[in-house]
């Protein structure tokens, strides 16, 4: 599917620990803290050596530093990982998705220095931004990127559009290249509507145009009991004519906070553990079954790839029951 020497992006994941509630990432349930199956845990140092070996390093042009699961600002050791890469390749392109909502003004300027790009969080303008990055200070933000841009750093504000900030674009961008970000992007991940729940699993509020069960125990309850299999995500679908594999175009792979390697993030999901009650639940019983040897801190990177072989025979497979992957369907097929 791809080989070791043809690696050219990395999409690494830091940390799984996150100081948002967003109520549509995979971290919680819809704000309600709630670990579904993944490692609480951050890479240190010395296992990014372990991992990107210099001779490895040196054939990388890009990196993106935006985990499924977890802010890489959480890490503690993300600046000094940053620095290991620049030093070995200093040409490689590092980009970084965060909330930005944390640190201290030297820990930006650090950044900054590292010439790297950030990509902010900011969904909105104070009075809307918390409805969906629940327990980030919008100030607090823009304070960072302003000393992050002040100290010559590369940032870029990253918008979700929600029914409750879509008055706001305009003010928003007008508002970011005032303050020196580079660009304002749109990013609509189609995950805009549903309940959201408090730390104690109580109502917040509702986004979008959601009109389904919004009481807490009903809806937690299908993370518990639920049994989700792939005759049930895959009912209503048929398998695409042809996958085109977006990590094999761009001769990329994922790798996980824990050490995981994966193609791409779509099948990174800690397929040994996580998802319950729904989608992940019976996607990563399809991944689970071809793993191997997949975690290079315990076998090398290149071993770590071989996997992915698996992967690409799934695609002649005609049936999702027989072991086609509903994943690659879903996100990289085409008909």
């Amino acid at each position: 599917m791809i080989k070791y020497a043809d690696i050219r992006h990395v999409h690494l994941e830091l940390s799984t620990f996150c100081n948002a509630r967003c109520p549509l990432c995979s971290r919680n349930f819809r704000g309600y803290p709630f670990n579904d199956g993944y490692p609480e845990v951050n890479m240190t140092l010395s296992q990014a050596k372990m991992i990107f070996a210099e001779s490895f390093l040196m054939q990388l042009k890009t990196m993106t530093l935006s985990g499924n699961l977890g802010d890489s600002l959480m890490n503690p050791h993300t600046v000094d990982i940053l620095d290991y890469f620049k030093k070995l390749n200093n040409d490689l392109k590092i980009s970084i998705d965060t909330n930005g909502s944390g640190r201290n003004k030297k820990y930006w300027q650090d950044l900054a220095r590292l010439d790297i790009t950030i990509k902010f969080a900011l969904d909105g303008l104070a009075d809307t931004h918390h409805l969906y990055r629940q327990d980030t200070d919008f100030n607090k933000i823009l304070a960072n990127a302003k000393t992050f841009i002040d100290a010559g750093g590369s940032a870029i504000w990253k918008m979700v559009p929600f029914k409750h900030n879509q008055h706001q674009i305009k003010e928003c961008e007008k508002l970011a290249y005032s303050l020196g970000f580079k660009y304002f992007i749109i990013n609509d991940e189609s995950r805009n509507s549903g309940p959201v729940y408090d730390k104690q699993g109580n109502l917040v509020h509702v986004m979008g145009d959601y009109t389904g069960i919004v009481e807490f125990k009903q809806n937690f309850k299908s993370k518990q009991t639920d049994l989700v299999l792939i005759e049930d995500i895959a009912k209503d679908k048929t398998p695409k004519k042809q996958t085109t594999c977006q990590a094999k175009k761009d001769r990329a792979i994922y790798v996980a906070a824990n050490g995981e390697i994966s193609p791409c993030c779509w099948l990174g999901f800690y397929p040994k553990t996580y998802g319950h009650g729904e989608y992940h639940q019976a996607v990563n019983a399809q991944i689970s079954d071809i793993v191997y040897k997949n975690n290079a801190l315990s076998y090398p990177l290149e071993e770590c790839l071989q996997w992915f072989s698996q992967i690409e025979k799934s695609w002649n497979i005609s049936d999702y029951r027989d072991g086609r992957l509903i994943a690659c369907d879903d996100n990289c097929g085409s008909n």
